[in-house]
């Protein structure tokens, strides 16, 4: 499935990828220390997440259980952010990534296989 999270709805994933299935009102609670959310906030932003089917209502309790890896949504944001700022080129973004960072000669050496192998 194409998950198209927003920064708010991935920040609840993060803590669901990180702690496993949890109840709504302990998400409520980590959200208002955390981003300073209202509940009923969270409470809508989990209720996006069970409409788009990347997190599952279980009850009793309104325990939310993820349903999609990190390595998928991974995947589809890093590739949205590719289309949206580079033109879906892969060259155009590793460019200027390379550009803007230091990396080492053994992340060089890492990508490089990587490259190869595909």
């Amino acid at each position: 499935m194409d998950y198209k999270l927003s920064d708010a709805e991935i920040s609840i994933m993060q803590l669901l990828w990180s702690n496993g299935p949890m109840k709504a009102a302990e998400i409520a609670e980590y959200a208002i220390e955390k981003n300073g959310w209202k509940k009923n906030t969270t409470y809508t932003i989990i209720n996006r997440l069970i409409g788009k089917a990347a997190v599952k209502r279980v009850d009793p309790g309104f325990i939310c259980q993820p349903l999609c890896q990190k390595s998928d949504v991974s995947r589809i944001e890093a590739r949205n952010l590719i289309d949206k700022l580079y033109n879906g080129s892969i060259n155009v973004f590793m460019q200027a990534f390379l550009e803007e960072q230091d990396i080492s000669r053994e992340e060089l050496e890492a990508l490089k296989r990587l490259i190869e192998e595909r």
